[in-house]
């Protein structure tokens, strides 16, 4: 626990109220604190500050994030120095509703004031100001933490190297504002709620049949439906045939089921209202509820065109919270911005929880994010993309779609001092990458590369990509449309060797090109290069330089005749729109 020292008169919050004493409780892990290795994870709504490690009286760990950090974990401690704290509100130690009021020597209660999102995230910053931290190796947070890493990294952009956004947004969408409207309404409609001078009357433990559905309500919304139904269905508790018959009629006059799902809610209810005081349940929501990061600067645009920091968001599959578009809305502004964000869509599909119970992805993301490991660039990979990077300038600004495990944007990085981006829908190709430190967005190229602006990049790189999307055509068309230039190369399914092949043996060919079975093949499509001069010219596409390649004598023999559509088994070629 630590006392702050606070300005002459208490710390004035954004609303007009006065806190004249502020304790925060927090925990620290890890490595012994230095420059440069502190994190400081911001925790979830009704989280606390025990994130990892075994507490006094405990036999076995029981943070929250357990999984993630540790000793050669994502959030590696014999590296990091990890701090965590309780929220300005909340009721795990930091003041709050229950903490004594210094004027009056009783809880506040109800006289606890309003105060604002950012008065919360001040409280943290003077918080590791006090505790000797200087600038944040990263900032992290999820959910309703990772709001607060929204706020903070856009008002105060200079206190952090690296932040990672999960499962969050820059403002809470309008379902998630009624699911809190509707949990309020619920405690503060409870009698026992009295006004939130409950601490000192009758048993003291107030409002809990309210805080109870208000819980039942917010767990709902942080699993999936299809979660909820795989574990649930419309099973009954198995306790349903043993139950006496007055049992039954007391449920039936409360108008309570046996279905399985109505137990399970009410388990987590009892077990939340054992631990969560209904004050900060209502103070923590408000507050989240009026923050919008882009509100103080006039659009969320002007808001990320204060980061500093290197990004990483990421969203989950199934989550209604807060959506996949809402972090988009995050890459997008920052993208626009010219700032460096990485991007990923998880598949876990158990809904909003999934970046505390599913983190296997999550983890192997963040780990590689903060290690930012720098590769070394063999003279072989030099060689295998040798065609390619050759007409890429030198510092230009790339993106490569299709970017597998980053290796071509680590020679471009080496060899032309790019700055280059990925794209890239394979998750454990992405993790690579981005491990690599490359920035990356994980997209399907088939279906656009939506949150990228147009005219982003000075070459779009589509190194044997255009031959396995499912739209070829609509890939040319989104490269040229946020990249001025761009690289294409592609197996030339007219080579001689395939046309001899399919000859003289009626088969498709394999070979180094080629090297899979026509049933595991991914090239979906089978492009010559007389087709693709035929596609950029319906396309309006000016190609401005090719390069026809061969390994085979023939082969090589065949283009010294010119003859570039027989001899070539593979073609790389820098294109443009016509221009006007």
């Amino acid at each position: 626990m630590m006392e702050l020292k606070l300005p002459e008169g208490g710390f004035r919050l954004e609303t007009g109220g006065v806190l004249k004493r502020i304790d925060v409780r927090y925990e620290e892990c890890g490595a012994p604190m230095r420059e440069g290795n502190v994190i400081f994870v911001c925790h979830a709504l009704t989280g606390d500050a025990h994130i990892a490690g075994i507490r006094p009286g405990e036999t076995k760990p029981s943070g929250w994030w357990e999984l993630m950090i540790g000793p050669g974990r994502a959030i590696d401690t014999n590296k990091w120095h990890v701090v965590c704290a309780n929220v300005l509100g909340g009721c795990s130690g930091t003041t709050g509703p229950m903490s004594t009021n210094p004027d009056t020597g009783r809880p506040y209660g109800s006289s606890f004031p309003q105060y604002s999102f950012s008065d919360a995230v001040d409280v943290y910053r003077m918080f590791l100001k006090q505790l000797g931290v200087g600038k944040l190796a990263a900032l992290i947070g999820g959910s309703y933490g990772g709001l607060q890493v929204m706020d903070w990294i856009t008002r105060c952009p200079d206190e952090m190297e690296k932040a990672c956004l999960i499962a969050t947004s820059a403002s809470l969408n309008t379902q998630a504002l009624a699911y809190d409207v509707v949990g309020r309404a619920a405690i503060t409609e409870d009698p026992a709620w009295l006004g939130g001078d409950y601490y000192e009357v009758g048993d003291g433990k107030g409002p809990t049949v309210g805080l109870a559905s208000a819980r039942q309500l917010a767990h709902i919304t942080y699993l999936s439906r299809e979660l909820l139904q795989e574990k649930f269905h419309r099973e009954l508790q198995k306790n349903f045939v043993e139950a006496p018959a007055e049992e039954r009629a007391r449920r039936d006059r409360e108008f309570k089921t046996y279905f399985q799902i109505e137990s399970y809610l009410d388990y987590q209810a009892m077990k939340f209202v054992r631990r969560f005081d209904a004050n900060s349940y209502l103070h923590i929501t408000r507050s989240m509820d009026l923050f919008d990061a882009g509100a103080r600067y006039g659009s969320l645009d002007a808001a990320c065109a204060r980061v500093k920091a290197k990004c990483l968001v990421a969203s989950y599959q199934n989550d209604i919270l807060f959506t996949e578009w809402q972090s988009k809305d995050i890459t997008e502004a920052l993208l626009r911005n010219g700032k460096s964000v990485t991007y990923c869509h998880l598949e876990a599909g158990t809904g909003h929880d999934s970046f505390l119970t599913d983190i296997d992805d999550l983890a192997g993301l963040i780990g590689g994010f903060l290690g930012n490991r720098k590769p070394e660039v063999m003279n072989w990979q030099r060689r295998l993309y040798k065609s390619v990077t050759d007409m890429v300038p030198e510092k230009a600004h790339v993106i490569d779609i299709g970017c597998g495990d980053g290796t071509m944007l680590n020679v471009l990085r080496a060899d032309k001092g790019v700055a280059g981006d990925g794209v890239e829908i394979d998750i454990d190709k992405f993790k690579e990458a981005v491990a690599d430190g490359n920035n990356a967005l994980w997209e399907d190229a088939d279906e656009g590369l939506s949150t990228v602006p147009d005219g982003h990049y000075d070459v779009a790189i589509c190194s044997d990509t255009l031959q396995e999307v499912k739209n070829p055509r609509g890939l040319l068309r989104e490269a040229l449309r946020i990249a001025d230039e761009a690289i294409v190369s592609f197996p030339n399914f007219a080579a001689y060797r395939i046309r001899m092949t399919l000859g003289f043996t009626g088969r498709l060919p394999v070979s180094k090109a080629l090297p899979f079975q026509w049933y595991d093949t991914p090239n979906i499509h089978l492009i010559t290069l007389k087709d693709f001069r035929a596609l950029c010219n319906a396309e309006g596409i000016e190609i401005m330089e090719v390069k026809a390649e061969s390994r085979h004598p023939l082969g090589k023999f065949l283009l010294a005749l010119g003859l570039k559509n027989l001899g070539a088994s593979r073609i790389i070629a820098r294109i443009r729109r016509k221009r006007k």
